[in-house]
């Protein structure tokens, strides 16, 4: 499958997955004393130095390391 959005250029170099990657992201809490939930009309954020784990081989690295090259 070629990725077309939030994982476009994305692979595992190790066993080549493309489909679902662990990235460790920041997200705005709205926190109370009952939990948390993702705060309404924010995003998640990550770039090349988040933390990425791909769920398929258990490669891991900083998420640069996992975009392909261009060709």
């Amino acid at each position: 499958m070629t990725n077309e959005n939030c994982l476009q250029g994305i692979k595992c170099p190790k066993c080549g997955n493309e489909d679902r990657f662990f990235i460790v992201a920041t997200i705005v809490a709205d926190v109370t004393d009952d939990g948390a939930d993702i705060a309404k009309h924010t995003d998640m954020d990550w770039n090349d130095a988040s933390h990425t784990r791909c769920p398929d081989c258990g490669e891991t690295g900083e998420l640069c390391q996992f975009r392909t090259k261009e060709e």
